[in-house]
């Protein structure tokens, strides 16, 4: 397996055993390829704590091959601990609140992992892609977008042309996840690697991805049946 490869997974939704699976059967390597975890890192799952646990240490030892981005259930936890809504609750921030209490049982360690959970990025780039939770406004420049992009659905980023997206990134086509797919969709200037962990309509088809975007090809792990398996999103 090729060296220095670009990673991307997303909407991983507590679900830390398919995490691992799938870094262990794509080799990920932390000291030479560049992992970007795409937001919703929490809630739904059986292991939110665990998954915060593991990538804020990843990206403590290797800041510069490892990012991760907010999303949406983020947002949510950032609402609730400021009293504003208590919609993070019904939205599986119940199950997260187990996972917390579980996990951290010291509180200061526990304080930490949510401190840095509430100030990740909302966009990132590279020379080659953008990375988003759910997408971006092509008429703002792309780190000065409103918190909106978080909950962005489907219908809006994909009403936009390829070209008008491709024009904003300068030719960079933009990772995302946010909506959840059967398999990874590309259209050239948007790549959706969200395959509904923990929250795809049918139970049986929730899956997490993490996606070699230098390769071409993706890891594939069946909540369900705990199955891993390999696809190609496009040639290589």
């Amino acid at each position: 397996m090729g060296k220095g490869r670009k990673l991307f997974v997303t909407d991983i939704h507590g679900e830390y055993r398919g995490l691992i699976e799938l870094l262990r059967e794509m080799e990920y390597d932390a000291f030479s390829d560049r992992l970007t975890v795409g937001g919703d890192l929490i809630d739904r799952g059986p292991d939110s704590a665990l998954v915060v646990r593991y990538l804020r240490t990843l990206h403590r030892m290797h800041p510069e091959r490892v990012t991760v981005l907010t999303g949406n259930h983020e947002e949510m936890l950032k609402w609730y601990r400021a009293d504003k809504t208590n919609m993070w609750l019904i939205h599986g921030g119940a199950e997260a609140l187990a996972s917390f209490e579980r996990t951290f049982e010291d509180e200061a360690e526990g304080r930490e992992n949510l401190n840095w959970l509430l100030t990740l990025p909302m966009v990132a780039e590279d020379e080659e892609y953008v990375y988003t939770h759910a997408g971006f406004a092509p008429d703002r420049p792309l780190h000065e977008q409103s918190r909106d992009i978080l909950w962005m659905s489907e219908k809006e980023f994909y009403a936009y042309p390829c070209d008008t997206i491709l024009q904003a990134t300068g030719g960079r086509p933009v990772v995302h996840g946010h909506t959840p797919c059967e398999f990874i969709c590309f259209d050239g200037a948007r790549l959706n690697c969200d395959l509904g962990s923990q929250t795809y309509a049918i139970r049986e088809s929730r899956a997490l991805a993490l996606v070699d975007l230098t390769g071409g090809e993706y890891a594939l792990y069946n909540c369900a049946s705990t199955e891993v398996t390999r696809r190609t999103w496009r040639k290589g």
